[in-house]
């Protein structure tokens, strides 16, 4: 996912892409905390509802502030599972 926001950040998604994408990330992954689940679409939503709203017109400025909450999110979520298995 990380890889993703990434990309998207270098140009190389357009939004819709990176959006569903990282949607479909998260399902291949068969996450079954449900508390984990909830907390990155609390994060991803705002992304998609400017997918919805903008599509692909949506520019890094008007997703800039929540795409760098998720990018914070997933890294202390790969940060806390790297600590647990130390």
């Amino acid at each position: 996912m990380l890889k993703s926001t990434e990309s998207y950040r270098k140009g190389e998604l357009c939004y819709s892409d990176f959006i569903y994408g990282l949607e479909g990330a998260l399902d291949a992954g068969e996450y079954q905390d449900k508390e984990l689940i909830e907390q990155w679409y609390n994060f991803w939503t705002p992304l998609e509802i400017l997918s919805a709203t903008k599509g692909d017109s949506t520019t890094i400025e008007d997703v800039d502030k929540y795409l760098l909450e998720m990018e914070l999110f997933l890294k202390s979520k790969l940060d806390f599972r790297f600590q647990v298995e130390e």
